[in-house]
């Protein structure tokens, strides 16, 4: 390259590497800046400026200043490759030399912007991370299903990352490192559908929900009131149910629901299956130390203890499975629109036929919500076209309802459906709470883990609208719909109730 003598910088900057590094550099700061003032003044958080200002962008801006000097040291190892050692220059600054002097000036004043925006984009990269648009619309196929679930749950105003990293720096490093992890499997498209459960290492629940929620906080009983629709035709009223549920649990006392993370008790099992819904050994540690291990007839762990690395201490989330991202079942989906108004509750059949197009498998959203619109309208205009012909906008009001349900439960792209997240809280539909109280797990002295309903809840009203059965000390239970069979007493309630 010939020597020009008015050029600014040394000759070994006048190459097309560190050419194509200017041109970089200054395209990307130009649209950083213009993204950092669109982001200052619209005044709310845009996913996809965000992700583009802080996440995209910036990796390129580095990566064109870094390739100047790279171009200038490859031009200078060239040029000098055919020279002795004798004829290389030493490298030197002179600020008397107005070319020197532009440089150093034009250096700093590069430097002090390049600082300042890493400053502010670094500031606005962890915060937009942290995000809840981050977490769940930037992976739009992997984490839409929890993301929308999560917008209906009663943490649709906590952060995802307050429940999934906490405070702390080692916490927030172990997430980002997983996160990189999972942004490999999701570019490869090598990631489980659905997203498999419990999650392993997910921060234990005494730093993050006890964070809120008080563990030594004394509650008395919390009413919990159901609604429940007969799927039978002809069949018109409602069965109500109102309970107390005996939460209590704080450190007075080692009673009620809560006594399970009682502060005077831990709890410790071992469970049999990879999603923890078969328990066959829990062992109850005392405040004085003292132990009782219960086990079931089936257990492997009847002569001997089991292994150290199996044994999980309880926590909130081995009942709260669900807390924020709750896939319903059909049935108490539709249970509950109806007792909402979502559903029409004077539409003949409605609640037989929404759970059962419901629960049909798709193979994606758009053909579950066509098919359940179209069979749907079908039926009723087939059998039951008088009653659709009086009360179509009432029908079709309803079968909207119920493709609402469908698209903030079920999300076949990712496999994800009721079946495949056990919800622990209840009995219902998972087993929950029968996974020890069932009457089977004893401990050597015969001590056994109860079954009994009232240690948990009390009946304070049942029955039809308009002839309830009330009593503050509580009722029995009776099934609804089901007249004088007795059978439900002698088996779980998951043998009959699947959730479709």
């Amino acid at each position: 390259m010939p020597e020009m003598k008015d050029k600014k910088f040394s000759k070994y900057f006048y190459n097309r590497i560190s050419y194509l590094g200017v041109i970089l550099s200054i395209v990307v700061a130009i649209g950083e800046v213009f993204l950092f003032g669109i982001d200052l003044l619209i005044g709310y958080s845009n996913n996809y400026l965000s992700l583009f200002s802080y996440m995209i962008l910036p990796p390129f801006l580095i990566i064109g200043l870094l390739l100047i000097p790279l171009g200038a040291w490859l031009e200078r190892r060239r040029s000098l490759s055919g020279r002795a050692a004798a004829d290389q220059h030493t490298f030197f600054i002179d600020l008397s030399n107005p070319s020197h002097r532009n440089a150093c000036i034009i250096f700093f004043v590069g430097t002090i912007l390049f600082l300042l925006m890493t400053a502010v984009g670094s500031y606005k990269a962890f915060h937009y991370t942290e995000s809840v648009a981050f977490c769940g619309t930037t992976c739009h196929t992997v984490m839409k299903p929890e993301y929308t679930a999560y917008l209906q749950s009663p943490h649709a105003r906590v952060k995802c990352v307050d429940c999934h990293i906490g405070s702390g720096v080692s916490w927030y490093m172990h997430s980002k490192l997983s996160g990189l992890r999972q942004v490999v499997k999701t570019i490869r498209n090598d990631f489980d559908r659905p997203i498999g459960v419990p999650v392993r290492d997910l921060r234990p629940a005494k730093d993050t929900c006890e964070e809120c929620h008080w563990p030594g906080k004394s509650f008395s009983a919390i009413e919990l009131n159901r609604s429940y629709f007969p799927v039978e035709p002809g069949e018109t009223d409602r069965w109500n149910l109102s309970m107390l549920m005996k939460v209590s649990g704080s450190d007075q006392g080692n009673y009620g629901i809560h006594a399970h993370m009682n502060n005077n008790n831990s709890i410790f099992y071992v469970a049999d299956d990879d999603m923890r819904q078969k328990i066959s050994w829990v062992k109850s540690v005392g405040n004085d130390g003292g132990e009782t291990v219960y086990t079931s007839p089936d257990s492997p762990y009847l002569k001997m203890p089991p292994p150290a690395g199996k044994v999980r201490k309880m926590d909130c989330m081995d009942c709260h499975s669900r807390p924020s991202h709750h896939f319903q079942a059909p049935v108490p989906l539709v249970d509950r629109a109806m007792a909402a108004g979502k559903i029409s509750v004077n539409i003949p059949q409605i609640k037989a036929k929404a759970v059962e197009v419901m629960a049909r498998k798709y193979a994606t959203e758009e053909e579950g919500v066509n098919s359940i619109r179209n069979a749907l309208l079908a039926f009723y205009k087939e059998k039951h076209s008088a009653y659709f012909a009086a009360h179509q906008q009432e029908i079709e009001e309803s079968i909207e309802g119920v493709i609402f349900l469908y698209k903030t439960n079920f999300f076949p792209e990712m496999k994800v459906r009721w079946e495949a997240y056990p919800d622990n809280i209840g009995h219902m539909i998972s087993d929950g709470c029968f996974r020890c109280h069932d009457d089977q797990h004893k401990s050597s002295a015969g001590k056994t883990i109860t079954r009994d309903c009232d240690s948990c809840h009390s009946i304070i009203r049942q029955g039809p609208s308009g002839s309830m059965e009330k009593d503050a000390d509580g009722l029995p239970f009776k099934h609804p719909f089901d007249g004088s069979d007795e059978s439900w007493k002698e088996m779980n309630c998951t043998a009959c109730h699947t959730g479709s």
